[in-house]
């Protein structure tokens, strides 16, 4: 939003809408009529075609027909197959026998039924289904799949829905990597995220410009594994989703996946339509229910660390940092302490006891101080070649790949990791004492576990964890346990944190450290996981650290993150103490007593979108990063609803800027919060 104080009370002024409309929609009907087939509620309507072949003639929203000139004629869907004796088809419907539409006539929706013939084996045909259905009130048409398959058949993969969609040279894609990321889109590109991972945090993706927004997402409650996919050719862009199947999807002669898709097209812009259409779903999921103010599992340590640090190793030196950032910056100092046991960083997971000689005297002088420390921990790999392997039967409890190998990783050590699968009862129990060890042990606030809110879940074909071979929702609910029981003996006041924030998951964790959003030529970041889940998870960080903290980026990210609503700094002490980082060191310090003293909107009230002011506000380049206006803003409402407006100038100079055409002076390095 440019210039977006009128932005923002648009967005406003949608909501309004969305929740109170001014007259009904019109009762969905679903016909045959002048050679296509039609469903449509007074807001939407889709024409199909009659004849032999299955495509796709008009999709429209409010008149807008979303589809290029010649309408959506790809397969719109893609499956594979496994059979008794190994048969592997990869089918689509030119494979099968096209067998027609039925209408279907329940309740409040009505639903067209699109039907193939599949030779699957010379008995008969296996039908695959596909049902397009849309409700009285609906804003959009629901996509499910089914198809029967021959006894002790399964179906493996598949790729649903695939539709086209016109696309404008001026379109934009934004996929949920992170905070968020917008691309500019391009004849020959491909843009996707892997949900649940730091490249998909939440099921969405969208492509938008200057007069509207494509909205597609999945409404899947278990978040179970997919990767989100959005092919750009020369005025079009194909949307769909590619699934890795659960053999427990398949039983009884029948497939069927279990979550619908929604796709729309909503003349507002792209906040407008997270607003209207993604943030409600979220709040009937297990882990969107509760807003902070209701969750009870957060402890208070967390709630005031408005600053974090992150030391590596022990030593004089590092501790010396640390007792300075801790004197600096004061108040409550979270610290996400790193290499604090004696092994190499990625190597031996998890044999991380014992640790460093003098880690737990430092753990001890540094929570005196007023820091709560959380050591580093991985909760995804092992390390083969460890003795712990062997001896706690660790082979048993990693992922297998569908021809019963392993699945390997390897980092900046360069040493072979391995992929557990968080379902093991083994790997359940090794994760579970580790964190009580190193809380009871060492005396620490906390536990930071790596890479369960970030690494991409894997297939596993082991039939001795528990879940069903295959893809499907057993991770994040293998996590869910672990994390649950891993809580459940914590003692009161200590903390579970981990890197990066996909969203099945952020009812479970005090923090979530989100650094991982890519940056640089080609694409911006945008506020997309602020604007959904603000109210509901507390964050930390912006980015990994910049190499040169003095060239502006470090004061860019920081206003980014406090704007945003995340927890700051996230930075070595030994750099931001450095004499040559003063400047940067008070701007932090400056932005931290800011948050400090404004948590009811910070920690208790809820992003609303972030603008650029007008006036006084010079643009500069961030090395690496993009460019910005010096002076930001954002609209923060309190849990009253309340409204807020936070403004950072990141420049040395001063600037007055306007908001509401009212003159607002800002000093330099200075942020400030203001009443409209």
């Amino acid at each position: 939003m440019k210039n977006s104080y009128l932005g923002i009370c648009l967005i406003i002024t949608s909501i309004a809408a969305f929740l109170f409309p001014a007259s009904a929609f019109s009762k969905t009907s679903a016909s045959h009529d002048k050679g296509v087939y039609v469903i449509e509620n007074g807001k939407v309507r889709m024409e199909f075609s009659d004849g032999g072949k299955f495509s796709i003639k008009r999709f429209d929203f409010a008149g807008k027909n979303i589809l290029p000139a010649g309408g959506s004629e790809i397969a719109p869907w893609v499956i594979t197959y496994k059979g008794l004796n190994g048969e592997n088809p990869e089918l689509n419907p030119a494979f099968g026998e096209y067998e027609g539409v039925k209408v279907l006539n329940d309740g409040d929706s009505r639903s067209l039924v699109f039907s193939w013939g599949m030779h699957l084996d010379n008995t008969r045909l296996f039908p695959v289904r596909m049902e397009v259905t849309l409700g009285n009130e609906a804003e959009m048409p629901e996509w499910k799949i089914s198809a029967d398959l021959p006894e002790g058949w399964v179906v493996t993969k598949l790729e649903f829905p695939r539709i086209t969609i016109a696309r404008d040279s001026s379109d934009k894609v934004i996929l949920p990597y992170g905070y968020g990321i917008e691309f500019k889109t391009s004849d020959v590109a491909s843009y996707n995220s892997v949900y649940p991972s730091y490249s998909g945090g939440m099921q969405l993706v969208l492509m938008h410009n200057g007069d509207g927004t494509v909205f597609y997402s999945t409404r899947d409650k278990k978040a179970c594994s997919k990767k989100f996919d959005i092919k750009c050719g020369k005025g079009k862009a194909i949307f769909s989703t590619e699934t890795v199947a659960s053999y427990s999807w398949s039983h009884d002669g029948e497939f069927s996946l279990p979550w619908n898709t929604v796709i729309g097209y909503n003349s507002g812009s792209w906040e407008n339509t997270v607003e209207k259409w993604y943030r409600p779903f979220t709040f009937e999921t297990e882990w969107g229910a509760k807003k902070i103010s209701e969750r009870t599992n957060i402890t208070d340590w967390i709630k005031n660390a408005d600053i974090w640090i992150r030391p590596k190793g022990t030593g004089d030196s590092t501790m010396v940092a640390v007792r300075k950032a801790i004197k600096y910056f004061g108040g409550t100092v979270g610290v996400h302490w790193y290499w604090w046991h004696k092994i190499p960083y990625d190597t031996h997971y998890p044999e991380y006891f014992p640790p460093r000689p003098d880690f737990k005297g430092f753990v001890s002088e540094t929570q005196k101080l007023g820091g709560y420390v959380t050591p580093y921990i991985n909760g995804r790999l092992w390390d083969p070649s460890t003795a712990s392997y062997k001896n706690e039967h660790g082979y048993d409890a990693s992922c297998r790949k569908a021809d019963g190998t392993l699945y390997s990783e390897i980092y900046g050590s360069k040493v072979i990791n391995t992929v557990t699968c968080p379902a093991s009862t083994i790997w359940q129990k090794v994760q579970k004492d580790l964190v009580d060890s190193i809380v009871s042990r060492l005396g620490t606030s906390g536990v930071y576990i790596d890479q369960i809110g970030a690494a991409a879940s894997e297939p596993c074909y082991a039939t001795n964890h528990g879940h069903a071979q295959g893809g499907g929702g057993w991770w994040p609910s293998a996590y869910r346990k672990l994390i649950s029981d891993e809580r459940a003996t914590l003692p009161e006041g200590k903390a579970l944190t981990t890197e990066e924030n996909s969203e099945c998951y952020i009812d479970l964790f005090d923090m979530m450290l989100t650094v991982n959003t890519s940056h640089g030529s080609g694409m911006k970041t945008v506020p997309l996981f602020p604007l959904v889940y603000s109210d509901r998870s507390i964050y930390c960080g912006y980015s990994y650290m910049p190499k040169n903290i003095s060239d502006g980026s470090f004061r860019f990210i920081s206003m980014r993150s406090l704007l945003w609503g995340a927890e700051l700094g996230w930075i070595q002490p030994y750099r931001i103490m450095a004499p040559d980082a003063s400047e940067e060191a008070s701007f932090l310090k400056r932005l931290v007593e800011f948050r400090r003293g404004n948590h009811d909107i910070f920690v208790y009230g809820r992003f609303m979108g972030s603008f650029i002011p007008d006036g006084d506000n010079p643009v500069v380049d961030i090395p690496d990063y993009e460019s910005s206006h010096v002076v930001m803003a954002a609209l923060w409402s309190d849990e009253k609803g309340k409204a807020s407006y936070v403004i950072v100038n990141m420049d040395e100079k001063p600037h007055i800027v306007r908001i509401e055409n009212r003159k607002i002076k800002m000093a330099g390095l200075s942020c400030k919060r203001i009443r409209p």
